[in-house]
């Protein structure tokens, strides 16, 4: 049974899921991924939100998870950030956290994703 579980985790940590961010305001300047990462240490997988800009300039000024009920992985502040064209922000989150939505607040509108 072990050797399943870690083959379908294995086959799960290579997908990227994907959402698609809204504002009334127009086009998101965002992409929105998610990714199992693999914690070496304690032996076990973790979500990592990916945040890539699709605009020149962009600051992010938070990433709420789960309206506030998901906390991030990391002690290093994350936000603000600041990104151009193509550059990506990763926000590890705890291993239990099951994201449903992901609110991203920049200096160009709040972004909403569900998944």
């Amino acid at each position: 049974m072990k050797k399943v579980s870690l083959g379908i985790l294995a086959i799960l940590s290579t997908l990227n899921f994907n959402g698609c961010a809204s504002d009334a305001s127009g086009e998101s300047p965002i992409k929105i991924e998610i990714r199992q990462q693999y914690d070496s240490l304690f032996h076990s997988y973790f979500p990592e939100i990916i945040i890539t800009s699709v605009v020149d300039k962009l600051k992010i000024n938070d990433v709420i998870v789960n309206k506030g009920n998901c906390k991030y992985r990391t002690i290093m502040q994350i936000v603000p950030s600041k990104l151009t064209f193509g550059k990506q922000l990763g926000v590890p989150l705890n291993w239990d956290c099951k994201v449903l939505k992901i609110d991203v607040k920049t200096d160009q509108g709040d972004w909403t994703v569900n998944f």
